[in-house]
Protein backbone atom coordinates (compact mmCIF):
# COMPACT_ATOMS: atom_id res chain seq x y z
CA UNK A 1 0.00 0.00 0.00
CA UNK A 2 1.36 3.39 -0.97
CA UNK A 3 1.34 6.21 1.53
CA UNK A 4 1.63 9.86 0.56
CA UNK A 5 3.54 12.43 2.53
CA UNK A 6 0.28 14.08 3.55
CA UNK A 7 -0.88 10.87 5.16
CA UNK A 8 2.15 10.55 7.34
CA UNK A 9 2.17 12.18 10.79
CA UNK A 10 5.48 13.51 11.90
CA UNK A 11 6.79 12.81 15.36
CA UNK A 12 5.93 16.41 16.31
CA UNK A 13 2.37 15.97 15.01
CA UNK A 14 1.92 12.83 17.09
CA UNK A 15 3.17 14.59 20.20
CA UNK A 16 0.87 17.53 19.53
CA UNK A 17 -2.19 15.27 19.16
CA UNK A 18 -1.33 13.33 22.27
CA UNK A 19 -0.96 16.58 24.21
CA UNK A 20 -4.35 17.76 22.95
CA UNK A 21 -5.99 14.51 24.09
CA UNK A 22 -4.36 14.79 27.52
CA UNK A 23 -5.57 18.37 27.91
CA UNK A 24 -9.06 17.41 26.74
CA UNK A 25 -9.22 14.53 29.23
CA UNK A 26 -7.97 16.79 32.00
CA UNK A 27 -10.64 19.34 31.10
CA UNK A 28 -13.35 16.68 31.24
CA UNK A 29 -12.11 15.45 34.61
CA UNK A 30 -11.94 19.01 35.94
CA UNK A 31 -15.44 19.76 34.65
CA UNK A 32 -16.87 16.61 36.23
CA UNK A 33 -15.10 17.40 39.50
CA UNK A 34 -16.58 20.91 39.44
CA UNK A 35 -20.06 19.47 38.85
CA UNK A 36 -19.68 17.24 41.88
CA UNK A 37 -18.42 20.12 44.01
CA UNK A 38 -20.85 22.73 42.68
CA UNK A 39 -23.57 22.12 45.24
CA UNK A 40 -21.48 20.93 48.16
CA UNK A 41 -22.72 22.10 51.55
CA UNK A 42 -22.25 25.83 51.97
CA UNK A 43 -21.25 26.53 48.35
CA UNK A 44 -22.20 30.05 47.24
CA UNK A 45 -24.11 30.28 43.95
CA UNK A 46 -24.51 33.16 41.51
CA UNK A 47 -27.99 34.52 40.75
CA UNK A 48 -29.67 35.07 37.41
CA UNK A 49 -30.84 38.56 36.53
CA UNK A 50 -33.60 37.31 34.18
CA UNK A 51 -35.87 34.26 34.05
CA UNK A 52 -35.23 31.77 31.27
CA UNK A 53 -34.97 28.17 30.06
CA UNK A 54 -32.43 25.49 30.90
CA UNK A 55 -31.45 23.60 27.75
CA UNK A 56 -30.09 20.08 27.73
CA UNK A 57 -27.35 20.92 25.18
CA UNK A 58 -25.41 23.93 23.96
CA UNK A 59 -26.88 25.87 21.06
CA UNK A 60 -30.22 27.16 19.83
CA UNK A 61 -33.49 25.20 19.53
CA UNK A 62 -32.28 22.47 21.89
CA UNK A 63 -34.42 20.37 24.22
CA UNK A 64 -35.70 22.34 27.21
CA UNK A 65 -35.09 20.71 30.62
CA UNK A 66 -36.82 23.32 32.73
CA UNK A 67 -37.48 26.96 33.45
CA UNK A 68 -35.88 29.12 36.13
CA UNK A 69 -37.12 32.26 37.88
CA UNK A 70 -35.53 35.67 38.17
CA UNK A 71 -32.71 35.54 40.72
CA UNK A 72 -32.54 31.76 40.63
CA UNK A 73 -29.35 30.41 42.21
CA UNK A 74 -27.05 28.75 39.66
CA UNK A 75 -23.58 27.22 39.85
CA UNK A 76 -21.46 28.26 36.86
CA UNK A 77 -19.64 25.33 35.26
CA UNK A 78 -18.52 26.65 31.85
CA UNK A 79 -19.36 29.26 29.22
CA UNK A 80 -19.50 29.88 25.47
CA UNK A 81 -19.94 33.14 23.57
CA UNK A 82 -23.72 32.87 23.84
CA UNK A 83 -24.48 30.57 26.78
CA UNK A 84 -23.45 29.47 30.25
CA UNK A 85 -23.27 25.88 31.37
CA UNK A 86 -24.83 25.79 34.85
CA UNK A 87 -26.18 23.54 37.56
CA UNK A 88 -29.55 24.65 38.99
CA UNK A 89 -30.92 24.10 42.48
CA UNK A 90 -32.36 20.60 41.94
CA UNK A 91 -29.10 19.32 40.42
CA UNK A 92 -30.06 19.53 36.72
CA UNK A 93 -27.14 20.54 34.48
CA UNK A 94 -27.65 22.36 31.20
CA UNK A 95 -27.20 25.60 29.30
CA UNK A 96 -28.80 29.02 29.76
CA UNK A 97 -28.54 32.10 27.55
CA UNK A 98 -25.83 34.48 28.72
CA UNK A 99 -27.01 37.24 31.04
CA UNK A 100 -25.53 39.25 33.91
CA UNK A 101 -25.06 36.97 36.93
CA UNK A 102 -25.35 38.61 40.33
CA UNK A 103 -23.44 37.95 43.53
CA UNK A 104 -26.50 38.44 45.72
CA UNK A 105 -30.31 38.44 45.63
CA UNK A 106 -32.05 41.80 45.43
CA UNK A 107 -35.70 40.80 45.56
CA UNK A 108 -36.43 41.65 41.93
CA UNK A 109 -38.23 39.95 39.06
CA UNK A 110 -37.64 40.43 35.35
CA UNK A 111 -40.12 41.37 32.61
CA UNK A 112 -42.40 38.62 31.36
CA UNK A 113 -41.64 36.12 34.11
CA UNK A 114 -44.37 33.48 33.50
CA UNK A 115 -47.02 33.52 36.19
CA UNK A 116 -48.03 29.90 35.60
CA UNK A 117 -44.59 28.78 36.80
CA UNK A 118 -43.65 31.53 39.24
CA UNK A 119 -46.73 32.82 41.01
CA UNK A 120 -45.76 35.47 43.55
CA UNK A 121 -49.05 35.97 45.40
CA UNK A 122 -51.87 38.47 44.99
CA UNK A 123 -49.61 41.44 45.60
CA UNK A 124 -46.76 40.04 43.51
CA UNK A 125 -44.10 40.39 46.20
CA UNK A 126 -43.80 36.87 47.62
CA UNK A 127 -41.26 34.26 46.58
CA UNK A 128 -42.31 32.23 43.51
CA UNK A 129 -44.41 29.43 44.98
CA UNK A 130 -46.84 26.55 44.61
CA UNK A 131 -48.95 24.64 47.14
CA UNK A 132 -48.76 20.99 48.23
CA UNK A 133 -51.56 18.93 46.63
CA UNK A 134 -51.11 15.64 48.50
CA UNK A 135 -51.55 14.63 52.13
CA UNK A 136 -48.38 13.95 54.14
CA UNK A 137 -46.07 14.45 51.16
CA UNK A 138 -42.65 12.98 51.90
CA UNK A 139 -39.63 15.27 51.67
CA UNK A 140 -36.41 13.46 50.69
CA UNK A 141 -32.69 14.09 51.09
CA UNK A 142 -32.03 13.51 47.40
CA UNK A 143 -33.99 13.78 44.13
CA UNK A 144 -34.98 10.09 43.98
CA UNK A 145 -37.79 8.05 45.53
CA UNK A 146 -35.13 5.76 47.04
CA UNK A 147 -33.57 8.64 48.99
CA UNK A 148 -34.20 8.92 52.74
CA UNK A 149 -37.41 10.71 53.77
CA UNK A 150 -36.71 13.54 56.24
CA UNK A 151 -40.19 14.90 57.04
CA UNK A 152 -43.71 15.32 55.68
CA UNK A 153 -45.47 18.36 54.24
CA UNK A 154 -49.07 19.28 54.98
CA UNK A 155 -51.76 19.62 52.35
CA UNK A 156 -51.85 23.16 50.89
CA UNK A 157 -48.49 24.10 52.43
CA UNK A 158 -46.78 26.96 50.56
CA UNK A 159 -43.49 25.94 48.92
CA UNK A 160 -41.02 28.49 47.50
CA UNK A 161 -39.28 27.38 44.31
CA UNK A 162 -36.80 28.87 41.81
CA UNK A 163 -36.69 26.18 39.11
CA UNK A 164 -39.44 24.06 37.52
CA UNK A 165 -38.44 20.88 35.63
CA UNK A 166 -40.55 20.43 32.49
CA UNK A 167 -39.92 16.72 32.02
CA UNK A 168 -41.96 13.90 33.60
CA UNK A 169 -41.51 13.21 37.34
CA UNK A 170 -38.98 16.03 37.80
CA UNK A 171 -37.86 17.13 41.27
CA UNK A 172 -37.67 20.58 42.84
CA UNK A 173 -35.30 21.71 45.58
CA UNK A 174 -36.89 23.04 48.80
CA UNK A 175 -33.99 22.82 51.26
CA UNK A 176 -31.84 25.55 52.76
CA UNK A 177 -30.24 28.09 50.43
CA UNK A 178 -26.68 26.77 50.53
CA UNK A 179 -27.51 23.04 50.43
CA UNK A 180 -26.29 22.30 53.93
CA UNK A 181 -29.55 20.43 54.57
CA UNK A 182 -30.79 19.45 51.10
CA UNK A 183 -34.47 18.52 50.61
CA UNK A 184 -36.45 17.60 47.50
CA UNK A 185 -40.02 16.85 46.40
CA UNK A 186 -41.49 15.96 43.01
CA UNK A 187 -43.01 18.83 41.06
CA UNK A 188 -46.11 16.82 40.14
CA UNK A 189 -47.35 17.09 43.75
CA UNK A 190 -47.45 20.90 43.64
CA UNK A 191 -50.19 23.11 42.23
CA UNK A 192 -52.43 26.10 42.87
CA UNK A 193 -53.77 27.01 46.30
CA UNK A 194 -56.56 24.75 47.55
CA UNK A 195 -59.74 25.82 49.33
CA UNK A 196 -62.36 23.91 51.24
CA UNK A 197 -65.03 24.79 48.65
CA UNK A 198 -62.87 23.54 45.76
CA UNK A 199 -62.15 20.20 47.44
CA UNK A 200 -65.80 19.86 48.50
CA UNK A 201 -66.84 20.31 44.86
CA UNK A 202 -64.40 17.57 43.76
CA UNK A 203 -65.58 15.29 46.57
CA UNK A 204 -69.28 15.66 45.75
CA UNK A 205 -68.54 15.03 42.07
CA UNK A 206 -66.89 11.69 42.94
CA UNK A 207 -69.23 10.63 45.74
CA UNK A 208 -71.18 7.47 44.91
CA UNK A 209 -69.56 7.23 41.48
CA UNK A 210 -65.90 6.38 42.01
CA UNK A 211 -65.06 5.00 45.48
CA UNK A 212 -61.30 5.44 45.15
CA UNK A 213 -61.61 9.10 44.14
CA UNK A 214 -64.31 9.64 46.76
CA UNK A 215 -62.03 8.41 49.58
CA UNK A 216 -59.11 10.47 48.26
CA UNK A 217 -61.17 13.64 48.13
CA UNK A 218 -62.85 13.14 51.50
CA UNK A 219 -59.41 12.62 53.04
CA UNK A 220 -58.29 15.94 51.58
CA UNK A 221 -61.56 17.52 52.72
CA UNK A 222 -60.96 16.41 56.33
CA UNK A 223 -57.40 17.66 56.23
CA UNK A 224 -58.18 21.11 54.76
CA UNK A 225 -60.99 21.56 57.31
CA UNK A 226 -58.56 20.93 60.18
CA UNK A 227 -55.98 23.26 58.62
CA UNK A 228 -58.44 26.10 58.02
CA UNK A 229 -60.24 25.46 61.33
CA UNK A 230 -63.67 25.86 59.74
CA UNK A 231 -66.35 23.59 58.23
CA UNK A 232 -64.81 20.94 60.49
CA UNK A 233 -67.97 19.17 61.63
CA UNK A 234 -69.30 18.91 58.05
CA UNK A 235 -66.00 17.51 56.71
CA UNK A 236 -65.73 14.92 59.49
CA UNK A 237 -69.33 13.76 58.94
CA UNK A 238 -68.66 13.37 55.22
CA UNK A 239 -65.53 11.35 56.11
CA UNK A 240 -67.54 9.14 58.47
CA UNK A 241 -70.19 8.59 55.79
CA UNK A 242 -67.73 7.75 52.99
CA UNK A 243 -65.71 5.38 55.20
CA UNK A 244 -68.78 3.58 56.54
CA UNK A 245 -67.90 -0.14 56.61
CA UNK A 246 -64.25 0.57 55.72
CA UNK A 247 -61.59 0.29 58.42
CA UNK A 248 -59.02 3.07 58.69
CA UNK A 249 -56.77 2.47 61.72
CA UNK A 250 -55.04 5.85 61.33
CA UNK A 251 -58.14 7.91 62.12
CA UNK A 252 -60.46 7.72 65.14
CA UNK A 253 -63.33 9.68 63.62
CA UNK A 254 -65.53 9.47 66.72
CA UNK A 255 -62.79 11.09 68.80
CA UNK A 256 -62.23 13.79 66.15
CA UNK A 257 -65.97 14.54 66.11
CA UNK A 258 -65.92 14.89 69.93
CA UNK A 259 -62.91 17.21 69.70
CA UNK A 260 -64.57 19.30 66.97
CA UNK A 261 -67.70 19.71 69.09
CA UNK A 262 -65.66 20.86 72.10
CA UNK A 263 -63.47 23.26 70.12
CA UNK A 264 -66.60 24.92 68.73
CA UNK A 265 -67.62 25.92 72.29
CA UNK A 266 -64.65 28.26 72.88
CA UNK A 267 -65.81 31.39 74.77
CA UNK A 268 -64.91 35.00 73.96
CA UNK A 269 -61.57 36.32 75.22
CA UNK A 270 -62.76 37.85 78.49
CA UNK A 271 -64.82 34.79 79.49
CA UNK A 272 -61.95 32.52 78.40
CA UNK A 273 -59.44 34.28 80.66
CA UNK A 274 -61.85 34.30 83.58
CA UNK A 275 -62.51 30.57 83.27
CA UNK A 276 -58.82 29.70 82.99
CA UNK A 277 -57.97 31.79 86.05
CA UNK A 278 -60.69 30.06 88.07
CA UNK A 279 -59.09 26.67 87.33
CA UNK A 280 -56.06 27.76 89.42
CA UNK A 281 -53.56 25.71 87.42
CA UNK A 282 -50.55 24.47 89.42
CA UNK A 283 -48.27 21.46 89.73
CA UNK A 284 -47.65 18.83 92.37
CA UNK A 285 -44.52 16.76 92.83
CA UNK A 286 -43.50 14.85 95.95
CA UNK A 287 -46.58 16.36 97.65
CA UNK A 288 -45.19 19.89 97.08
CA UNK A 289 -47.46 22.38 95.32
CA UNK A 290 -45.70 24.52 92.72
CA UNK A 291 -47.40 27.68 91.42
CA UNK A 292 -46.00 29.48 88.36
CA UNK A 293 -44.35 32.76 89.32
CA UNK A 294 -44.15 31.79 92.99
CA UNK A 295 -41.65 28.92 92.98
CA UNK A 296 -38.62 29.58 95.23
CA UNK A 297 -35.03 28.38 95.38
CA UNK A 298 -35.80 26.85 98.76
CA UNK A 299 -38.48 24.62 97.22
CA UNK A 300 -36.04 23.47 94.52
CA UNK A 301 -33.41 22.54 97.09
CA UNK A 302 -36.03 20.74 99.19
CA UNK A 303 -37.01 18.71 96.10
CA UNK A 304 -33.30 17.98 95.43
CA UNK A 305 -33.36 19.53 91.97
CA UNK A 306 -30.08 20.42 90.27
CA UNK A 307 -29.32 24.09 89.55
CA UNK A 308 -27.99 24.87 86.03
CA UNK A 309 -27.28 28.12 84.21
CA UNK A 310 -28.46 27.27 80.70
CA UNK A 311 -30.87 24.85 79.02
CA UNK A 312 -30.36 24.15 75.29
CA UNK A 313 -33.01 25.39 72.82
CA UNK A 314 -34.84 27.71 75.20
CA UNK A 315 -36.99 30.36 73.48
CA UNK A 316 -35.88 33.94 73.08
CA UNK A 317 -38.23 36.85 72.26
CA UNK A 318 -37.47 38.60 75.56
CA UNK A 319 -37.95 35.52 77.77
CA UNK A 320 -34.41 34.88 78.98
CA UNK A 321 -34.32 33.06 82.33
CA UNK A 322 -31.36 33.76 84.60
CA UNK A 323 -30.99 30.12 85.56
CA UNK A 324 -32.83 26.79 85.83
CA UNK A 325 -33.39 23.87 88.15
CA UNK A 326 -33.92 20.45 86.65
CA UNK A 327 -34.46 16.73 87.16
CA UNK A 328 -34.67 14.06 84.48
CA UNK A 329 -38.39 14.87 84.04
CA UNK A 330 -38.82 18.53 85.03
CA UNK A 331 -37.32 21.93 84.21
CA UNK A 332 -38.09 25.05 86.28
CA UNK A 333 -36.97 28.41 84.89
CA UNK A 334 -36.15 31.36 87.14
CA UNK A 335 -36.39 34.93 85.89
CA UNK A 336 -36.62 38.45 87.28
CA UNK A 337 -39.81 40.47 87.02
CA UNK A 338 -40.15 43.90 88.62
CA UNK A 339 -37.13 43.22 90.79
CA UNK A 340 -38.34 39.85 92.07
CA UNK A 341 -36.80 36.54 91.00
CA UNK A 342 -39.19 33.58 90.88
CA UNK A 343 -39.61 30.30 89.05
CA UNK A 344 -42.12 28.82 86.62
CA UNK A 345 -42.53 25.29 85.31
CA UNK A 346 -40.98 25.19 81.84
CA UNK A 347 -41.26 21.47 80.96
CA UNK A 348 -42.52 18.25 82.52
CA UNK A 349 -42.45 14.65 81.37
CA UNK A 350 -45.01 12.74 83.44
CA UNK A 351 -43.03 9.68 84.49
CA UNK A 352 -42.44 9.78 88.24
CA UNK A 353 -45.62 10.99 89.91
CA UNK A 354 -45.54 14.55 88.57
CA UNK A 355 -49.04 16.04 88.20
CA UNK A 356 -50.73 19.18 86.95
CA UNK A 357 -53.92 20.38 88.66
CA UNK A 358 -56.66 22.10 86.64
CA UNK A 359 -59.75 22.84 88.71
CA UNK A 360 -60.77 19.55 90.30
CA UNK A 361 -58.77 17.45 87.84
CA UNK A 362 -55.48 15.90 88.92
CA UNK A 363 -53.63 15.01 85.71
CA UNK A 364 -50.67 12.63 85.79
CA UNK A 365 -49.25 9.92 83.52
CA UNK A 366 -52.48 7.91 83.86
CA UNK A 367 -54.77 10.78 82.87
CA UNK A 368 -57.00 9.96 79.88
CA UNK A 369 -56.96 12.09 76.73
CA UNK A 370 -60.69 11.75 76.12
CA UNK A 371 -61.41 13.04 79.65
CA UNK A 372 -59.10 16.01 78.98
CA UNK A 373 -60.91 16.93 75.76
CA UNK A 374 -64.34 16.47 77.35
CA UNK A 375 -63.45 18.56 80.42
CA UNK A 376 -61.31 21.33 78.89
CA UNK A 377 -62.09 21.21 75.15
CA UNK A 378 -63.61 24.71 75.10
CA UNK A 379 -60.22 26.12 76.18
CA UNK A 380 -58.17 24.19 73.64
CA UNK A 381 -56.76 24.75 70.20
CA UNK A 382 -54.72 22.27 68.15
CA UNK A 383 -52.74 21.84 64.94
CA UNK A 384 -54.26 18.40 64.57
CA UNK A 385 -52.86 17.44 61.17
CA UNK A 386 -49.23 18.39 61.83
CA UNK A 387 -49.24 17.66 65.59
CA UNK A 388 -52.08 15.30 66.53
CA UNK A 389 -52.76 14.79 70.25
CA UNK A 390 -50.98 18.05 71.08
CA UNK A 391 -53.21 20.71 72.65
CA UNK A 392 -52.73 24.40 73.44
CA UNK A 393 -54.26 26.58 76.15
CA UNK A 394 -53.75 30.30 75.62
CA UNK A 395 -51.61 31.98 78.30
CA UNK A 396 -52.32 35.68 77.98
CA UNK A 397 -51.31 37.58 74.83
CA UNK A 398 -47.95 35.95 74.20
CA UNK A 399 -47.86 32.45 75.59
CA UNK A 400 -49.20 28.92 75.39
CA UNK A 401 -49.52 25.95 77.72
CA UNK A 402 -48.87 22.83 75.64
CA UNK A 403 -50.21 19.39 76.68
CA UNK A 404 -49.16 16.30 74.71
CA UNK A 405 -50.76 12.85 74.95
CA UNK A 406 -49.36 9.53 73.76
CA UNK A 407 -51.38 6.33 73.46
CA UNK A 408 -54.30 8.11 75.13
CA UNK A 409 -52.40 9.19 78.27
CA UNK A 410 -50.84 12.50 79.36
CA UNK A 411 -47.20 12.50 78.29
CA UNK A 412 -45.75 16.00 78.68
CA UNK A 413 -46.35 19.67 79.47
CA UNK A 414 -44.47 22.69 78.19
CA UNK A 415 -44.95 26.45 78.32
CA UNK A 416 -44.01 28.58 75.31
CA UNK A 417 -43.71 32.29 74.67
CA UNK A 418 -43.68 33.72 71.17
CA UNK A 419 -42.98 37.03 69.47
Amino acid sequence: MNTSVKDVETFADINYNILNKILLAAGIIQCCFYNIQAQSAGARPAYTSEWGHLYRENGKNKEVLGIFSTEAPVYLLDSTQTQYKVQVSNGDIGFIDRQPLQKSMRGKKSAGEPLQYFYRGKEGYQCPHFYVQGSELRVRKGPTTESTATRKLALNELICIDYVPLYQDGWVYIGDHFHENPEYIQMKYLGTELTYDKILKDYLAAKGKNKEKELTQVGRLREIAWLEDKNLKQALLYWQESYSGIENPKIDIDFELLLADQLAKKPETEAYEKKLKALNMHFVWKETQLFDGKITDAQMKQLEMQKVKDIPNTPECGWEPQYFYRTSDMIVAFEEYKGKVSGSIYKISFNNGEAVILGNERMDSNYNEKDFVTRFGDLLSTRWISSPHEYYIQNGDAGLFIFTFKEGKLFSYECMYYC
